[in-house]
């Protein structure tokens, strides 16, 4: 395996593990925040669960799109992050609490960070195992 594609997936999932601490960590304080069918910190721990499960199924599988189903879970993550912090947004028809949080402290600047990179790591190592895929079976022929 080459040091880039090592360092991909290192990233990847140093970004997505750092992301789902922190969400664990916060989860208990956005349990009141509330919806019909889950709290914010329900939320938190889907998120979380979801980055651990796929930093598995990464370091088991080694695909071109666990890595892309990974930088799809770090953009969504990072995208309802920063939308959240300028939008509200009412979830409550779907039964999730309506977010909305303009403040950026500490972990929510790490969360950020953490995601950006996992989603740019993640992209990056979709394509770059795509192609090597691809130029296997290539030879292959």
């Amino acid at each position: 395996m080459s040091v880039l594609r090592i360092a991909l997936y290192a990233l990847t999932a140093a970004g997505l593990i750092v992301n789902a601490i922190i969400h664990l960590r916060l989860a208990s304080a956005f349990d009141a925040l509330t919806g019909t069918l889950l709290s914010q910190g329900d939320l938190f721990r889907i998120q979380a669960v979801a980055g651990i499960l796929i930093v598995v199924l990464l370091i088991a599988v080694r695909r071109w799109w666990v890595a892309a189903i990974a930088a799809l879970i770090a953009v969504g993550g990072l995208g309802m992050l920063v939308l959240s912090s300028f939008v509200i947004l009412d979830l409550t028809a779907l039964g999730l609490p309506a977010i909305f949080e303009p403040s950026w402290y500490p972990d929510k600047i790490i969360a950020a960070v953490s995601q950006a990179v996992a989603a740019t790591a993640a992209g990056a190592l979709a394509v770059l195992e795509r192609r090597r895929r691809a130029s296997g079976r290539a030879s292959e022929s």
